[in-house]
């Protein structure tokens, strides 16, 4: 479902690691592919395409997914005209490795534009946490926030993510593994479910697929300033160069977001937290050296340096009384430093009618976070860490033209990670008494390394019958080297001798899809898929070694579901209800001032979403959804029948974009936003504490927009001021804190595209 955007114009117009993959297993392939193929006289293969699939190198199954049915290529141009069509725009997606028009793919999915985010004033993940039915979007954890999809989070330290991450086809791993703030994006997609068997590890909840702007064979880009309140301040750019011709072209993208923090700090006057200080940047070089052979290469790095994760005291024998969501306290530091960069190169090779991909890519991530954690002027805990993450990884997939009575797709996939961390818990004075300290440091170096085939295909049964068969295997071995030191030994927090753990074994994720077309407009699915995620190891403070490995999860997940487009393709609607069952789930839970993961025995969770688009003439189109989920531990010691934690009940939205011309050069307009959230918990203990209310936020957007450019838009987020818990953190009875959402702001935002 393409959750749409409205506007009265539209343009017119590890490096070694890295080089030895590529060497490998793209110029290798590709000459043998010289040698062998026989390439048609004019250089191309014809596009089978029933259903907006395409097959050629120019438009490859894996790069972009921005075009739109019905439109003119988004080049930046500076000129606009306005739009005349009634009928929704057809959007694209890659949800099953080859371009499909989002209404055909059998699965619950959500689409936002590129062109949608920079209307709404999408800056970061936060922005867009309330536009999809089912999901939310977590930030308590600062630079560290993540997705909740149908009421499965990922879990925390030392494991691997639940809802797999992915950015121009390269595996990212977590929320925390690349910048937050989106900026130049085609669209994202967000794909619920299990999606092991295309998308490959650790997708037991779903997956989220960002696909960014690609160079064009026109000069062109564009700049951008924010202002607002709490100091915000934002610029950003994009340069679109042909350097030769339609053959060699680049673009490059920057932004620079700076806001002071909202949540004051008594213990030392004029200090604050929750604050965002960060820069990104994105380099795309697409070369088509032959007609047949397509290589993009893919750079980017973001640095972020921040006073965030910041909490406030609301219970237990250090609570003051203080109500005000805006006013803490901490007398020990405040940083939260990360740098992240990542490369990649994906070539695609046209042989005959089929398509050979290769994606080479190589990510590296450090962090040093450290923190006063009692959230008092008393020196009591200061916890840290110091983060070296790098991952490798290499993706073979070869894709039949679509269109055809039998549509596949096979590939490989190799990750090889190697993961440094030294967690660090300061017991002050102020816990163990005047003159006392414990240093406590958790060092743990891990390694991880997968291997994948998979399979999928779609048998075109009949006129109206479709069967889509899919089957992946996956092995995979991790092991971790840990010792724990400690300045006093305190139980609990005592030293622990080095020691080496290792774990590996093999799981198959197969997905059967039945698709029904009652008329060439709707048509009905059932999908039944099976993900996992490997077990892993606790590589923050512990006492027991034998505690530190936990299991593997597993997800098996149903779901049937209906897609339309209706009133001449200006109404689109689709639904869905699910149930999964969720087995040796993963859990994140908290140990005095630590955290730990340890398998749950079962959990379920069963819902229904539905989306819907509709366009009311030239000049607005509402766009809303609405979903409900019922996710609870089915056998979990003392926490059975809990609610998993994030998972609220109800879930809505609803997006209006009003436009009107405002004489021959331009066009106002104005997007009133307001989105749902129902209560839940932020724990598996279910802390009363920690209750997230129920919550509707309201977002206005109100601008100009010069058909010779450039625009200027005056906004508001939470425009109520609703205030409610992200976030809870608890070290029984001394003390509960909790962290608070943003408070209201307002501001300006300018945009000149040329």
């Amino acid at each position: 479902m393409l959750i749409r955007r409205l506007g009265a114009t539209t343009k017119k117009d590890g490096s070694y690691l890295l080089l030895a993959g590529t060497v490998a297993g793209v110029l290798g392939f590709n000459a043998l592919a010289f040698a062998h193929v026989a390439t048609p006289e004019d250089g191309t293969t014809t596009a089978h395409a029933t259903t907006a699939t395409a097959t050629s190198v120019d438009t490859p199954a894996t790069p972009d997914a921005q075009a739109v049915a019905g439109t003119t290529p988004a080049s930046e141009t500076g000129n606009r005209d306005r739009a005349k069509a009634t009928a929704l725009e057809e959007v694209v997606v890659t949800a099953r490795k080859r371009k499909e028009l989002v209404q055909n793919v059998p699965m619950s999915i959500s689409v936002l534009t590129g062109e949608r985010l920079k209307r709404d004033g999408d800056d970061n993940f936060r922005d867009i946490g309330t536009a999809f039915p089912g999901v939310s979007f977590n930030d308590s954890n600062g630079q560290g926030g993540e997705f909740s999809i149908r009421g499965l989070t990922s879990t925390g330290s030392g494991s691997d993510t639940s809802i797999g991450l992915y950015v121009d086809g390269v595996y990212i791993g977590s929320e925390a593994a690349m910048s937050q703030r989106l900026f130049d994006l085609s669209n994202i997609q967000v794909l619920r479910g299990p999606q092991g068997t295309l998308f490959g590890r650790n997708t037991v909840a779903g997956a989220i697929n960002i696909v960014t702007r690609k160079p064009e064979p026109v000069f062109g880009g564009s700049v951008n300033a924010t202002v607002g309140n709490y100091g915000l301040r934002q610029a950003g750019a994009t340069l679109n160069l042909p350097i030769v011709s339609d053959r060699l072209m680049a673009r490059i993208s920057v932004v620079d977001r700076k806001r002071d923090g909202y949540l004051k700090n008594t213990a030392k006057p004029g200090d604050s937290g929750n604050n965002e200080d960060g820069q990104s940047a994105r380099l795309h070089v697409l070369a088509k050296p032959t007609d047949t052979l397509q290589l993009l290469f893919s750079a980017d790095r973001s640095r972020d340096h921040t006073c965030d994760n910041m909490f406030k005291v609301v219970g237990g024998a250090l609570y003051d009384g203080n109500t005000d969501p805006d006013v803490s306290a901490w007398d020990g530091p405040c940083r939260d430093h990360s740098d992240v960069k990542g490369y990649s190169l994906q070539a695609d090779q046209q042989l005959g009618d089929l398509i050979f991909t290769s994606i080479t890519a190589y990510r590296d991530r450090t962090s040093n976070f450290l923190t006063d954690r009692d959230f008092t002027a008393l020196p009591i805990l200061t916890t840290g860490l110091d983060l070296d993450d790098r991952h490798f990884t290499q993706e073979f997939r070869l894709t039949s033209p679509g269109g055809q009575s039998f549509n596949w797709v096979v590939g490989t996939f190799f990750f090889n990670r190697h993961d440094f961390q030294n967690t660090i818990l300061d017991l002050g004075p102020g816990f163990l008494g005047p003159g006392n300290s414990n240093l406590v440091q958790a060092i743990a170096y891990s390694t991880d390394k997968s291997y994948a085939g998979y399979a999928s295909g779609e048998w075109v049964m009949s006129e109206k019958f479709k069967l889509d068969l899919g089957l992946r295997y996956t092995n995979e071995s991790k092991a971790v080297d840990y010792v724990q030191t400690a300045t006093l030994p305190i139980p609990g927090f005592s030293p622990v001798a080095p020691f080496h753990k290792s774990i590996s074994g093999g799981e198959w994720s197969p997905t059967l899809t039945a698709t029904y077309a009652l008329n060439p407009q709707a048509n009905i699915y059932a999908r039944v898929a099976r993900g996992h995620k490997s077990g892993g190891f606790n590589a923050g403070p512990s006492s027991n070694p034998d505690q530190v490995v936990f299991q593997p999860e597993t997800l098996t997940s149903y779901e049937t579901g209906y897609k339309t487009k209706l009133l001449d393709d200006r109404l689109e609607f689709d639904g869905d209800i699910y149930y999964l069952d969720y087995k040796n789930i993963q859990q994140s839970n908290q140990n005095g001032a630590g955290f730990y993961i340890s398998n749950a025995a079962s959990a379920r969770s069963y819902g229904a979403e539905t989306q819907a688009a509709l366009h009311l003439g030239d000049n607005a189109i509402v766009n809303a959804s609405l979903g409900y989920v019922d996710a609870k531990y089915e056998v979990f010691g003392n926490k059975s029948g809990n609610a998993l934690p994030r998972a609220p009940k109800w879930t809505g939205a609803l997006n209006l974009d009003l436009s009107w011309n405002a004489g021959g050069s331009g066009s106002l307009f104005v997007i009133p936003e307001v989105a749902y959230r129902g209560a839940n918990y932020v724990d598996s203990a279910n802390t009363p504490l920690f209750v997230q209310r129920g919550h509707t936020e309201i977002n206005l957007r109100v601008g100009y927009e010069s058909y010779s450019g450039w625009s200027i838009t005056a906004w508001t987020r939470n425009a109520t001021d609703q205030r409610y818990t992200l976030g809870g953190f608890a070290v029984a009875p001394i003390l509960y804190a909790i962290s608070s959402s943003p408070p209201r702001t307002y501001g300006v935002d300018f945009q000149w595209t040329f």
